[in-house]
């Protein structure tokens, strides 16, 4: 049978699942209908897009593609059984269908429970039932699939398996008990732990299979599988690990069991191995040929020039560290020592006060293994009148000819004080655990910023303090998960190799930026970051997985849009409607009574004074009233201070002003809702979403107003490492606002976001628009045919000097970050559209 329910509300989450029981009169094994935004229990698969969906109160599964959820469930000891789903569908064309589907053996064969195409796609659930051939089996699957196009949509919602107990009791309950974590195990080594499988239902408990594991995990000594258990009774089963290399492991044991509320139960396995205990172990002799920063160099003295950042990096043949470094780094001297030389003729460096001289070092670090990790991570500003240091994790090892000594190099970046600019460069020096220290010697060859190009360079008098690091144990194993949840990485040349038929030419991905001036840039497509060389004036950067790079004004997009659609859903969706004036006092003119958050965020408050889309952000005025003005007061002093020109939401000027609004807005949002103590970017942006996607320390700091307000400036101040430009982006076009299966960002947000239509306002050129916090280029207008067939409106991020990040509609993520004021990508894209079709 087949019934219609409301479109995508809460009551469709209600009605369909009561006309299931009041049909079925009897107990229900097993419900979902997906209220608590997850579906951590279904297994997804297939080419495609999946996410929970919100509306009007009710959760349900989206998906698009080729992409299908499918679940296994049991009627085992039920008779009279009947299973039951909503399906509904939005933006169907000719050819296209959603489908929801069961199977009587365990996914051999399908059968249709009900099926939409075009036409019947009107966002309403209809609701269907199977009520024969069901009894009594362990073997059920139920399954929503998607047959479309990328962005339309198939739902699925409101499972019900419905049934009468044989037995007249409870059922099967299963218990597990036991652990599959087994912490780091030595490399060659195993552990073995045992799980306890108990029946605590009054009705046998009847076992499937055991799946899930892969090496280094494995499955022994199992007297579970395909088993039945009678209540009361128990089963065990171990969980073996052994691994071969170095690193940390994941999987899960999938148990599946006629528990009719927990037919799949998920045990997770962990574990890290290490080569005698050491992090990361390296398989070198220490024999290294060593003709630059030598044990001598470091400790006794001599000229310091610029060099390849080779002398600066871990060596082929470096050994284990003898000694451990914990305690305190601290550089003397700073402030009448080191050298600083402009590149390319700008002379802007002696506006920058002491801008030869690195700001005080005083810095306590850790050692796990071969790697060095500072304990202070993001952005440091300390004193100095011109730079603010960023540190980033090194490494450490042993050279034959360092007489007894370790030797340290750790990158670490020094940024423009209040603004975005960033100098990449590496420090390194020689200790031993006495408190023995050399010299540090530092180089700096590269950077991200338009308007002043710099090489540093000098040698410190260091002291060494060891001492116990607070909390060392947790900065220990919070670093090894950090590494452990980076994207794989091969450099740009395996997209040739993956995929050799795509006749794809790497050489041409980036080319749209002139060399000298690309910091980094990759693209990240199937799980993998396909990575270029982070080049400098001085041979590779050493250490290119942790470069910092600065947002600039990327952050409109994934600090001010992020975090405007994480307001959206966490409190039921109206914030971006709220008025700036009611939550930014300053702005009481009554050119500010009609701007909301979202016109906010879109730049288009009606408040400028020229309408030419960069004049306002160009000029004077906006760079000493706002720019450079340091407090809270000053910045929305001039933000508040344009005057009414246009209609709010018709008209698209560039002000960044506008963002610092809006991130004004939603702090004082935020603090009505959470109290005065809360603070809108610590606990939402990177509580919510940068902690959550696994992003670096680096960006949990941000750049703020320098007073008692600490106001965020929202439109720009936040750093990356390259790991982090990918998980963001992706966050958006891969899993459209999802976490894990929970749904983060409003999904009305994110789809207005990813699938521009005719919305969004003219920015500049005819094919350029914004929306939302991200600028848009028209794929069809291109000079290069993709084969759209008509607009095809592509959605990126874009930050000052030459820095692009690209949500590709074929799946990928194509990024650089540069500084020659190029933010072309037009090369890359054909290339990659040779793998995968931007316009299938």
């Amino acid at each position: 049978m087949k019934a219609k329910c409301p479109v995508l509300a809460t009551l469709c989450a209600f009605g369909g699942l009561a006309l299931a029981q009041t049909i079925a009169r009897a107990d229900t094994m097993f419900s979902d209908n997906f209220q608590d935004g997850s579906y951590a229990d279904w297994t997804l698969s297939g080419n495609g897009r999946d996410a929970p969906n919100y509306y009007l109160g009710n959760y349900s599964m989206r998906l698009d593609g080729l992409r299908q959820g499918a679940i296994a469930l049991s009627s085992r000891g039920y008779t009279n059984v009947s299973l039951s789903a909503d399906l509904a569908a939005l933006y169907l064309t000719y050819g296209e269908y959603c489908y929801a589907e069961y199977s009587t053996d365990g996914g051999g064969t399908w059968n249709i429970l009900h099926w939409i195409t075009d036409g019947g796609d009107d966002g309403y659930f209809d609701h269907a039932t199977a009520s024969s051939g069901l009894d009594d089996n362990p073997n059920l699957r139920l399954r929503f699939r998607a047959y479309t196009w990328y962005y339309h949509y198939c739902y699925g919602d409101n499972v019900s398996l419905t049934g009468t107990p044989i037995s007249g009791g409870a059922g099967p309950e299963i218990d597990v008990n036991g652990s599959g974590a087994f912490g780091t195990v030595t490399i060659g080594g195993e552990a073995t732990n045992t799980l306890t499988i108990t029946n605590s239902g009054d009705a046998s408990l009847d076992i499937g299979g055991l799946t899930g594991l892969a090496a280094p995990f494995s499955l022994v000594n199992d007297n579970c599988s395909s088993q039945s258990i009678a209540p009361a009774a128990s089963c065990t089963v171990g969980i073996r690990f052994a691994p071969t290399t170095a690193g940390s492991f994941s999987d899960a044991l999938n148990i599946a069991s006629n528990d009719s509320d927990e037919p799949n139960y998920a045990v997770a396995a962990s574990g890290s191995g290490s080569a005698s205990g050491t992090y990361d172990p390296l398989p070198g002799d220490g024999n290294v040929s060593r003709s630059a920063l030598t044990y001598s160099f470091l400790t006794a003295g001599g000229t310091l020039d610029l060099m390849d950042f080779s002398h600066y990096a871990l060596p082929a043949n470096a050994a284990n560290p003898a000694n451990s470094f914990e305690g305190r780094l601290t550089l003397n001297g700073e402030a009448a020592n080191g050298s600083a030389v402009e590149v390319g003729g700008n002379n802007n460096l002696p506006y920058y006060p002491e801008a030869a001289h690195l700001p005080e070092f005083d810095f306590e670090f850790v050692q796990h293994g071969t790697h060095f990790i500072p304990v202070t991570r993001g952005k440091y500003e300390g004193t100095h009148p011109s730079w603010a240091y960023v540190l980033e994790p090194g490494r450490v090892w042993n050279e034959n000819g360092d007489n007894g000594y370790s030797r340290v190099a750790f990158p670490f970046s020094l940024q423009e004080r209040n603004n975005d600019c960033i100098w990449n460069g590496v420090m390194t020096f020689l200790f031993r655990d006495d408190g023995s220290v050399s010299d540090v010697a530092y180089q700096i060859a590269s950077e991200t910023c338009l308007y002043l190009k710099v090489n540093f360079w000098g040698r410190l008098d260091a002291t060494y303090t060891p001492a116990a690091v607070t909390g060392a144990a947790r900065i220990r194993s919070d670093y090894e998960a950090e590494v452990a949840r980076r994207m794989p990485v091969k450099p740009m040349d395996a997209l040739a190799t993956d995929y050799p038929d795509a006749g794809v030419v790497t050489a041409n991905i980036g080319s749209d930026i002139t060399a000298e001036h690309m910091t980094v840039y990759g693209v990240a497509y199937n799980g993998v970051h396909y990575v270029g060389d982070c080049q400098t004036r001085h041979g590779k950067y050493p250490f290119c997985e942790v470069m910092d790079l600065p947002s600039y004004s990327t952050a409109k997009s994934v600090f001010g849009a992020y975090g405007l659609m994480r307001l959206e859903q966490k409190y039921s969706g109206t914030q971006r409607t709220l008025g700036i004036d009611d939550y930014v006092s300053e702005c009481t003119g009554w050119q500010w009574d009609a701007p909301t958050f979202e016109n906010a965020l879109d730049m288009a408050t009606g408040n400028y004074s020229s309408s030419s889309s960069h004049v306002d952000e160009s000029s004077q005025a906006m760079l000493d009233g706002f720019f450079l003005a340091t407090t809270h007061s000053q910045k929305v002093s001039h933000a508040c201070s344009y005057p009414y020109m246009a209609t709010p939401g018709t008209t698209f000027v560039y002000h960044t002003s506008d963002t610092y609004l809006l991130g004004r807005a939603m702090s004082m949002y935020y603090k009505s809702q959470a109290g005065g103590g809360a603070d809108f970017f610590d606990d939402v942006v990177v509580g919510e979403i940068y902690k959550p996607l696994g992003l670096s320390p680096t960006t949990y700091t941000t750049l703020r107003t320098q007073d008692s307000a600490a106001q965020a400036h929202t439109g720009f101040g936040l750093i990356f490492v390259r790991d982090d430009v990918v998980k963001l982006a992706e966050f958006l076009n891969d899993a459209q606002g999802t976490i894990q299966g929970q749904q983060v960002l409003d999904s009305g947000m994110v789809a207005a976001t990813l699938e521009l239509g005719s919305g969004g306002l003219q920015a500049g050129g005819t094919y350029d628009r914004y929306n939302n916090g991200f600028w848009y280029f028209d794929l069809d207008q291109a000079t290069h045919s993709y084969g759209c067939g008509g607009a095809k409106w592509v959605p990126y991020m874009a930050g000052y000097g030459g820095i692009s990040v690209v949500l590709l509609p074929n799946g990928m993520v194509f990024y650089h970050f540069s500084d020659n004021d190029q933010i072309a990508w037009g090369k890359s894209a054909i290339e990659l559209d040779k793998i995968a079709p931007m316009c299938p």
